[in-house]
């Protein structure tokens, strides 16, 4: 029932508070006084359409505030738990009015929007206006009173336990399936990592040997720099250090045996010799592998 009506800047209201006893309440006065606007008050927080044209000031919005008693009604509990509602002893409903027309409904200080209102509200309140009783054309209050002539509100709890247990398996169902998606995506983007490894066939220390390999290219015009400045030294120059070293171990052929040291120097001398004229070769070579590197990163540019 109905214990509690709170208005605030609706038409000519400023402002007032109504509490609700149980039993027959009656609204009374002469034409002019008021009565419509407290009922058209009561139709705005039950979810009937509203503009600016209600507000009593501009500069401040409309509030209207209607406190329900509900105890132990069914289809009250039953729509609060599938709305997922905040459910207690008094159920309040609000509804504002802004100044720029916008409206904002509340239950429990929950916001809802209006159908939600509507749905709650045509529980908890029967308007009957002249000549008319609108609730008669609604789908909703005829299947009631089909269901209570025929005594099918155990049938009915049972089927509204049932279809929300089926509204949550289904929303499960669909969550499981949102995430076998994003494991299928997954799973198919590894597997295009893994093809192209696969194709890439790397081998063991590929990645040191190719960052090496970059490294060397990177700085291929210094070691080529490096490298002809000291083959020159050792074969080019215009006294080569192989020449040189072959010339000592010449000078001291004649004197072989003079000393016993010698044949050992001069043994040493030709070996060194040998070994110089070998390091050159290779400088050579890993000249010409650097050369083809500075060639590769010219074409690239």
């Amino acid at each position: 029932m109905l214990v509690h009506l709170h208005i605030q800047n609706y038409a000519i209201i400023e402002e007032i508070a109504i509490d609700f006893t149980e039993g027959l309440q009656v609204i009374t006065g002469e034409t002019g006084a008021g009565k419509s606007i407290i009922a058209g008050a009561l139709s705005l927080v039950l979810g009937e359409r509203a503009d600016t044209a209600i507000l009593r000031r501009r500069d401040r919005k409309a509030v209207v505030e209607a406190s329900f008693r509900v105890h132990h009604i069914k289809e009250v509990e039953r729509f609060l738990a599938e709305e997922e509602l905040d459910r207690d002893q008094e159920l309040v409903l609000r509804r504002e009015i802004s100044m720029n027309g916008k409206s904002r409904a509340f239950i429990n200080d929950t916001p809802v929007n209006l159908d939600q209102l509507r749905k709650l509200s045509g529980l908890l309140v029967d308007l009957h206006q002249q000549f008319d009783i609108l609730s008669l054309g609604e789908a909703g209050f005829q299947l009631a009173v089909v269901d209570a002539l025929a005594s099918n509100a155990n049938s009915l709890a049972r089927y509204h336990l049932i279809f929300r247990q089926l509204q949550h398996t289904q929303r499960q169902l669909e969550q499981l399936k949102e995430k076998q998606a994003i494991a299928d995506k997954e799973s198919d983007y590894h597997k295009f990592l893994f093809s192209e490894l696969d194709e890439a066939s790397l081998k063991e220390n590929e990645f040191e040997e190719a960052e090496i390999l970059l490294k060397r290219q990177s700085h291929s015009e210094t070691i080529k720099s490096v490298l002809s400045g000291i083959d020159e030294r050792l074969r080019m120059s215009e006294q080569p250090i192989v020449s040189q070293i072959r010339s000592f171990g010449q000078q001291l052929e004649p004197f072989r045996a003079y000393h016993e040291k010698f044949q050992e120097i001069i043994q040493r001398l030709n070996s060194i010799h040998i070994e110089l004229q070998d390091l050159a070769t290779e400088l050579e070579s890993v000249n010409d592998d650097i050369q083809y590197d500075a060639e590769q990163i010219e074409k690239t540019k």
